[in-house]
Parts: C-alpha cells; sequence; structure tokens
C-alpha cells in the first residue's frame, strides 16, 4: 500500500487537530506504512492482509461523554475487521460530551488511515450530532468557510475538519444506534469511555508511586506504559492491553486473535504500544510478565548474539515479535519495569481489563 507525500502530509494533519486540544501529540498513531508496502499490516496481521488489493471491511462502534458536561470526559472505540479487534479510548480532563463523541470516530479513522490506508468502514454510535453532524450538515458548513446558516463559527470545528478530511480518506457509512440500549459492541465502547474518564479522575486522587524522572537537560517527552495479557489456553484465544500516559492524558489500545499465547500477546502489545508514539520518547513500560520485561532487557541481547538460539540450541519462540518489538523500540530510550504488588502502577489494572475484554474475541458479536 503506498502513501503519498500528500497523503502523508494530510495525516499529519490530522493528528495534530486530534491532539492540540488534549495535549496528546505523541499519542496519537502514526503512519508505519513505506513507500509501496505496509510493514505495519504484514507483520502484525499476517502477509496476505491486504494481497488482494481490495479495501479492508471495518465495523468501528463509538462512543464519549463526560461528567459533568463540560467537565473531564473520556472516548472510547471498538474496531472489527475480519476475526480481528482493535479496542482504543482516551481521556481529556476539560471537554464536552460532543467533543469526546467526535474525538472516538476520528481517533478510530485516523488510526485505520495509518495502518492500513483507505478502508470501507461502518462507523455505529449513538450520537445524534455526530451522525447527522457528518451526513447532513457538514457540506453546508465546507460551504460556507465552516460558519453555521446564522454566520457563527461551526463549534468544535477542528474535530469536524478532521472527521471530514478522513471520511474522504475511506468509504464510511453511518448508523446511528439508541445507546444503552443492549447492542453489545456499543456498550463495550460506552466501557471503554467510562473508564477512560474514571481513570482521568483517580490520576487526581493518587499519583503514582513510581514515576518516570525527566532530566533537566532532555526535552523528549515521558511516557509510561503498562502492558497486560491474558489467553484463554496455552494456545488459543488471546488478547493484549495497554495504556499510554503522558502527564494527565491517558490513551488505551487493545487487540485479540482468535489463535495465539499469552507470551505472544505481551510482545505484541508492547510493540503496538511503542509505534503509536510519533516521536523519540522516553518511556517506562510497566508489565508483571517477566517474560516480557526480562526478555526485553536482557535475554533479547542475548538470543541476538547466539543467533535466535537458546542455551539449549533451541530457536527462540516468538523471534519475529521479538524482532518487531526491538524494531518500535528503536527511536526510544525504554526502561523495562517489572510491577508487581503494591509498586504496579493503577494503569496496570486498567491494561489488565482491557486483555480480558480482547480475549473474548466474538463471543461479545450481536
Amino acid at each position: 500500500m503506498a502513501i503519498s507525500s500528500c497523503d502523508r502530509c494530510h495525516l499529519e494533519e490530522s493528528r495534530r487537530a486530534i491532539s492540540d486540544r488534549a495535549e496528546e501529540t505523541v499519542l496519537i498513531p502514526r503512519t508505519v506504512c513505506s513507500e509501496g508496502s505496509c510493514g505495519m499490516s504484514q507483520s502484525l496481521f499476517g502477509p496476505d492482509t491486504l494481497s488482494d488489493g481490495t479495501p479492508p471491511q471495518e465495523n468501528v462502534y463509538t462512543d464519549g461523554g463526560c461528567d459533568p458536561n463540560p467537565g473531564p470526559g473520556g472516548w472510547g472505540a471498538v474496531i472489527r475487521w475480519s476475526d480481528r479487534e482493535w479496542t482504543l479510548s482516551g481521556n481529556d480532563p476539560e471537554t464536552t460530551n460532543n467533543r469526546m463523541e467526535l474525538h472516538a470516530a476520528a481517533a478510530a479513522l485516523a488510526l485505520l488511515e495509518g495502518l492500513l490506508g483507505r478502508c470501507q468502514v461502518d462507523v455505529h454510535t449513538d450520537s445524534q450530532y455526530l451522525r447527522r453532524g457528518i451526513t447532513e450538515w457538514i457540506d453546508g458548513w465546507v460551504s460556507r468557510g465552516w460558519r453555521t446558516r446564522d454566520k457563527q463559527p461551526v463549534k468544535n470545528q477542528d474535530l469536524w475538519r478532521v472527521l471530514h478530511r478522513l471520511t474522504q480518506a475511506h468509504d464510511v457509512t453511518w448508523h446511528w444506534l439508541k445507546g444503552h440500549a443492549g447492542h453489545a459492541l456499543n456498550e463495550r465502547a460506552d466501557q471503554l469511555a467510562t473508564e477512560a474518564q474514571r481513570a482521568l479522575l483517580r490520576l487526581h486522587r493518587s499519583r503514582r508511586r513510581s514515576r518516570a524522572r525527566q532530566p533537566a537537560d532532555d526535552d523528549r517527552p515521558v511516557v509510561e506504559i503498562c502492558i497486560k495479557a491474558s489467553c484463554r489456553s496455552a494456545q488459543g484465544q488471546g488478547g493484549w492491553g495497554g495504556v499510554l500516559r503522558m502527564g494527565e492524558h491517558a490513551k488505551s489500545l487493545s487487540g485479540g486473535e482468535s489463535s495465539t499465547t499469552a507470551n505472544a500477546m505481551l510482545i505484541r502489545g508492547a510493540a503496538v504500544a511503542l509505534r503509536t508514539l510519533t516521536q523519540p520518547c522516553r518511556v517506562t513500560l510497566y508489565s508483571d510478565a517477566k517474560y516480557l520485561i526480562a526478555g526485553a532487557s536482557h535475554w533479547v541481547k542475548r538470543w541476538q548474539v547466539g543467533g535466535w538460539q537458546t542455551r539449549d540450541g533451541k530457536p527462540v519462540a516468538n523471534q519475529a515479535a521479538w524482532e518487531e518489538l526491538l524494531e518500535a523500540a528503536r527511536p526510544h530510550h525504554v526502561t523495562w519495569l517489572l510491577a508487581q504488588g503494591d509498586a504496579a502502577p493503577e494503569d496496570l489494572a486498567w491494561a489488565s481489563e482491557l486483555a480480558a475484554q480482547a480475549s473474548k474475541l466474538g463471543e461479545a458479536d450481536a
């Protein structure tokens, strides 16, 4: 999948517009495609993902809100593609219900464009403001220079501009769902948004005991990442969850696969989380899994020197995933910390919930 320089400019504009409001400048997904190929889709999702040239068919479920309105808020999105699932969420300490609804849809569409390129997307939302705005009102706003019929500036114009551009980057069909009416994936999006908003409130009540300290002469952003994995059996349905935090702002990511292992999900989650950072950062990555922390900080160096063989002369399990993680970590200064018991950051529990949900891929289909 080739991406032109013009496309890259548009995608960068989308990232900036989404991130400026919530100051999430390093947490919006970036494109990892090179000219003529998409290494991310091939390495993470199999070499035949886009082999026939047909735009992938996606289903996206979004939700957002804040309490009180305006006030601290959260947004969430569930993306279903074939037998795989991605979830993402985020928060903002000062926002509105409508902004969170727009942010959820924009973030999901931006993620799809960055990782897969043009897609056929069915977006499901319980927000009439979002659905009617993008299907009925936006053409008039554009023709009037982003002003209403009363010649007033369009509210939330920054996000509407992003959505307008992203709907041209995909083939999007918009669907309205009644909220809290029992639709499983809509409820999941609502849960993601609620948990993201609660995480913001938890942060104000209690600061982490273990927080990365940034040297005075280092101006790179400081990011904390928590990674968890869950697998239904030794080899079976599994999922990973990740929470990325920069200051007061957090973003969650998760993914699931129908046939995998918990160890593979740990590596996959860490690699995807690191790849979402759009500039070099000082990263502290937490996990309660020794396999990930010891593997990334110590064992992998020995494996590389030994030709990716163990001390017993056997091939290292998950070699391709480890190599992918090394590449994802290369631009950053990463500190790998084993966090267990009272020393574990609060976000690790959030990551655990995301991983458990992701491991149930396919069970909640409506």
